[in-house]
């Protein structure tokens, strides 16, 4: 039987690959590697249904993991956003 919690897990998984796909599409598309929102908010979004999934199955290091990457891609968007806006 399939559980909230693992349907969670899944549906987490399934969206942070979508984000993959999406970013590394676009960048060979556009030859430079750069965050594009979309590809974040996937990524967030996925992050903390992987998050909820590993807290509720009791996976301290799957969910320490998934909060760090969390974090980094927070502060990976926050700082692409402060550089872009400070070179204009």
């Amino acid at each position: 039987m399939i559980t909230l919690e693992l349907a969670l897990g899944v549906i987490g998984a399934i969206v942070l690959i979508i984000g993959w796909i999406w970013e590394t599409y676009e960048s060979i598309k556009v030859h430079k590697i750069v965050i594009h929102t979309h590809f974040a908010a996937l990524y967030i979004v996925g992050n903390v249904l992987l998050a909820y999934y590993s807290y509720a199955i009791n996976s301290m290091v799957f969910f320490w993991l998934t909060i760090f990457l969390l974090a980094a891609i927070i502060f990976e968007l926050a700082c692409s956003k402060f550089f872009k806006h400070g070179k204009k």
